[in-house]
C-alpha cells in the first residue's frame, strides 16, 4: 500500500512538473503570482515601519532583506523584481529628514546600480552621495549628466544640478543646465503603478478625441516640438458634427500649453475661426495661466490629462480641426529662463 501511494505520489508530481514545464502561460502565472505575493510582503512591512522608531533604519534593513530573497529566487542581475524594489526604496526616501540621511542609502544605491548602472534616479542618488562624501566635482558632475542622457527632458537631475553648481559658485555649469533644460525634449518616465493610455510620461505625442453621433474617435499626434509655435492639423475620417473636442496628453510636470488660433474647416471648405471668448476649457488635472488672449495650461503631474474644449454651438460636417501649440517649459528656479 505504502508502495503504491509513493509510486502514485511520484507520477503526479513528475507530471505536474512536465505540465509547468510545456504549459509557458501557466508557468508565467504561478512566477507572476509568487512575485505579487513577495513584493506586496516587503511593500507592507516598509511601510508599516516607517511610522514606528526607528522606522528608516529597520525599512532599510528590510530592503536589503528584499534584494538579497530576491537575488537568491532569480538572479543577482537586473530581475524582475527590481521595479519593486526602487519603489520600496522611493517610499523611503520620501520620509528621510536632512540631505545628509541619504548616507544611509549609500550601500543599497551603490548595489542597485551595479545591477542595472542606466537607473535614472539611482544615479541621481548616487550623485547626490557623491557630493555629501565630498568626491571630487567632476565626478559628481559625471554622475548627473549621466542621469540627463536617459531621460533628457525630465526636470529633477537638473534640479540637483543647479543647487550643486550654485553651492560650487560655478555660474558657467548654472547657465549650461538652465538653458539644456528649457531645450531639452527627449526622454520618457514611466511612474510605477500609474496607469496611462500613453503608456508613460513624454513630449513626444499626445491625442485629440471627438465625439460625433455618438461615437468617439481619438486621433493620435506626433511630431510635436518645443519652444515652437506649430501648427497642428487633425483630418478627421468622415464629416462629423460636434460641439466640443477632447486633447488628451501625459506630458512631464511643469509643460506650458498654449493654445491659440482654433480652426474648424467643414466640407465645403469654409474655414471658421473659434475666437477665445467662444470656447470654454476645462482640464481634470492642470491650472491655468492668465497671458492675455492665449490659453496658457499648467500641467502639474505625471498623470493623463484631459482638457476639453466647449463650443458655444454644434458645428455641423467638420471634416478638419486646426489649433495652433507652443509646448514649453516653467522655470526651476527664481531665475530668469531657468
Amino acid at each position: 500500500m505504502k508502495k503504491f501511494f509513493f509510486s502514485s505520489l511520484l507520477l503526479i508530481i513528475f507530471l505536474i512538473i512536465i505540465y509547468i514545464s510545456l504549459n509557458s502561460n501557466f508557468r508565467r502565472s504561478i512566477l507572476s503570482l509568487s512575485s505579487g505575493l513577495i513584493n506586496n510582503y516587503y511593500s507592507i512591512m516598509i511601510r508599516s515601519n516607517l511610522g514606528s522608531e526607528r522606522g528608516i533604519s529597520k525599512s532599510i534593513k528590510i530592503l536589503e532583506s528584499q534584494i538579497k530573497i530576491t537575488d537568491f529566487i532569480t538572479t543577482k542581475q537586473k530581475n524582475s523584481f527590481i521595479d519593486n524594489i526602487y519603489f520600496n526604496l522611493y517610499t523611503i526616501e520620501k520620509n528621510l529628514g536632512p540631505e545628509d540621511d541619504l548616507l544611509i542609502l549609500s550601500k543599497i544605491v551603490k548595489k542597485l546600480i551595479a545591477k542595472d548602472p542606466n537607473i535614472y534616479d539611482a544615479l541621481i542618488w548616487n550623485a547626490k552621495i557623491m557630493s555629501i562624501e565630498k568626491k571630487e566635482e567632476q565626478m559628481v558632475y559625471k554622475q548627473i549628466d549621466e542621469a540627463i542622457k536617459l531621460s533628457p527632458a525630465s526636470a529633477k537631475a537638473y534640479r540637483f544640478a543647479l543647487d550643486y553648481s550654485k553651492e560650487k559658485a560655478n555660474k558657467n555649469k548654472v547657465d549650461k543646465y538652465c538653458k539644456n533644460f528649457h531645450d531639452s525634449f527627449l526622454g520618457s518616465r514611466n511612474i510605477k503603478n500609474n496607469l496611462s493610455r500613453f503608456s508613460e510620461s513624454s513630449l513626444s505625442r499626445f491625442a485629440v478625441q471627438i465625439k460625433s453621433n455618438k461615437k468617439i474617435k481619438t486621433y493620435i499626434v506626433e511630431g510635436t516640438s518645443l519652444n515652437n509655435i506649430q501648427e497642428y492639423i487633425i483630418d478627421l475620417e468622415k464629416p462629423s458634427s460636434f460641439s466640443e473636442f477632447i486633447f488628451l496628453s501625459n506630458f512631464f510636470p511643469g509643460i506650458l500649453i498654449s493654445i491659440s488660433d482654433i480652426k474648424l474647416r467643414d466640407f465645403n471648405d469654409k474655414v471658421i475661426n473659434i475666437l477665445p471668448n467662444d470656447v470654454f476649457i476645462s482640464s481634470e488635472n492642470s491650472f491655468f495661466v492668465k497671458d492675455q488672449n492665449i490659453q496658457k495650461i499648467f500641467v502639474n503631474s505625471f498623470n493623463d490629462e484631459k482638457i476639453t474644449f466647449k463650443f458655444d454651438r454644434k458645428f455641423e460636417g467638420i471634416n478638419q480641426l486646426k489649433f495652433k501649440i507652443n509646448f514649453t517649459k516653467a522655470n526651476i528656479t527664481n531665475k530668469s529662463n531657468c
